[in-house]
């Protein structure tokens, strides 16, 4: 922050720098704990230059191999948002006209936000179905960008197409199931003793604080316990409740992203393919949304391409270009 900042209203800055000492009564951010929260009120605190401070901020700062929401603070747009000795710091795409002290209404960008909660717990399903498919997995890491998401895993098993196709269905059929997805938060100690739990506390230092750490889970199949219900478009959520809780859950991961509240949600979901870097770290790619449904037309034109020039149905079209080849 710079100097002019304090100058302006120097009770604002030494707010903040307290609140960057007191421990947090929640992990993470406000986003990820009320990721449906898309519009809000609050006070500017602080300003230097294009670069705004918050009262209490709902905007997802770039953290984990998330991108940062875009959106507008008090009308102006919010080129990025990072995190700074532990308070998210708004960048303007302009210095702002109002001043330290004023109220604000800041407005989400929905589709990016509901895009990057869908993108980031279609890499739970995926990681979910991994560690089925799997010998000695890890996670390794997320990155997460307009047109795809990869996850990044280290395992000993070779990733073939048999095994890319069996992970693309699995991930299918999970969001077809429409499992509920939750999240909260546990002892460390505890998170580290659960086998079912990925947890590295060098890649989900954003889900560890005061040592507890924020678990984010997709339940099993007929697990439809208590927990909150989106309503869609608007971000508003009801409360609903019964079902049995005791269900082996798909997949429990440390995380301090934002997520949808079932997977139902997640919408068009589909493996695009592999990659192994010289470190031994296997990157796997989704797309989710409008590019998986690009990719989806792309791979059946060719499909039926195929079929009409060897003029085979398509579920033979494999045997006949095998036997075209020989």
């Amino acid at each position: 922050m710079g100097d002019d900042a304090r100058q302006r209203n120097p009770a604002a800055a030494s707010r903040l720098l307290v609140a960057a000492e007191r421990p947090q009564s929640m992990i993470g951010q406000r986003a990820a704990t009320e990721p449906y929260v898309t519009r809000f009120e609050t006070e500017v605190t602080a300003i230097d230059g294009r670069r705004v401070w918050l009262e209490s901020s709902y905007f997802y700062g770039e953290r984990g191999g998330q991108p940062a929401d875009h959106g507008a603070i008090g009308g102006v747009d919010v080129t990025d948002v990072r995190f700074e000795a532990g308070e998210p710091v708004h960048s303007l795409a302009e210095e702002p006209s109002f001043k330290v002290g004023h109220r604000v209404l800041c407005s989400i960008d929905w589709s990016f936000r509901m895009y990057c909660m869908r993108a980031h717990t279609a890499s739970h399903v995926l990681y979910g179905a991994a560690r089925r498919l799997l010998e000695n997995l890890d996670y390794a890491g997320i990155d997460i960008d307009e047109r795809r998401v990869r996850i990044d895993l280290e395992t000993s098993t070779t990733i073939d197409d048999e095994i890319l196709l069996e992970l693309d269905e699995r991930v299918s059929r999970v969001v077809w199931e429409s499992r509920r997805v939750s999240w909260d938060d546990v002892p460390a100690a505890e998170a580290r003793n659960r086998e079912e739990v990925a947890f590295s506390e060098a890649i989900d230092e954003d889900a560890l604080a005061n040592g507890r750490v924020r678990l984010v889970t997709i339940r099993g199949e007929n697990d439809t316990g208590s927990g909150s219900r989106p309503g869609f478009g608007n971000g508003a959520t009801v409360t609903v409740s019964g079902g049995n809780g005791s269900q082996e859950p798909w997949d429990v991961t440390a995380c301090g992203g934002t997520h949808v509240r079932n997977t139902r949600e997640i919408g068009p979901v589909t493996v695009l393919g592999c990659s192994t870097r010289d470190d031994g770290v296997t990157g796997i790619e989704l797309a989710v949304g409008p590019a998986a449904i690009e990719r989806r037309t792309i791979e059946k034109r060719i499909t039926l391409d195929a079929s009409r020039i060897l003029e085979t149905p398509v579920a033979d079209v494999p045997d006949e270009l095998q036997r075209s080849l020989e």
